[in-house]
């Protein structure tokens, strides 16, 4: 069992324990508690990161930009969190470093648009994909990437061109 689903479960089963006559299941206290401890860990880290990387506020660009679009469109997701939580703390603290070598507009627009372009094609990905609201998170995902269109930043091309690689799915 992996650490961040142990300690769900130890805090579930103590808040359980302290009201076991609450209407929410224990294994949906375990899952909330899971993701909080997760993306707690994942946000502290890579700020403490940032800052000591002298990149703080780029980091917290990213940290606000991905999780929004992914929100929104899905894709692909780590069998283990702890693999979720590494992969994403290295990704939201090189994608500044990244960002750092692309001096033309041009490339920041060939990414924003090849993101915009992953993300009409294959989103929604996962378990959202309602018939009837599939061509909706499109719109608004593809809302989302086009904001860069107007802010023309490596930063936010860069975390959407990423998050919109997610969307591909490979059948097997």
């Amino acid at each position: 069992m992996n650490w961040s689903r142990k300690l769900a479960d130890n805090l579930a089963l103590k808040i359980h324990a302290a009201n076991p006559h609450h209407p929410i299941s224990l294994p949906v206290q375990r899952y909330a508690i899971e993701t909080i401890v997760t993306n707690t860990t994942i946000i502290i880290i890579s700020l403490f990161l940032g800052l000591l990387l002298e990149q703080a506020l780029q980091v917290l660009t990213v940290i606000v930009a991905f999780p929004l679009l992914r929100f929104v469109t899905g894709g692909h997701h780590f069998k283990s969190p702890t693999a979720c939580i590494i992969t994403t703390i290295i990704g939201f603290n090189t994608i500044p470093m990244l960002a750092q070598n692309i001096q033309s507009t041009s490339a920041t627009l060939a990414l924003t648009l090849g993101s915009l372009l992953l993300c009409l094609v294959f989103a929604p990905q996962g378990k959202r994909a309602i018939i009837k609201q599939q061509q909706i998170i499109k719109l608004v995902g593809g809302a989302i990437i086009t904001v860069n269109l107007l802010v023309m930043s490596p930063v936010l091309a860069i975390a959407f061109f990423l998050q919109a690689l997610t969307l591909i799915h490979f059948r097997r």
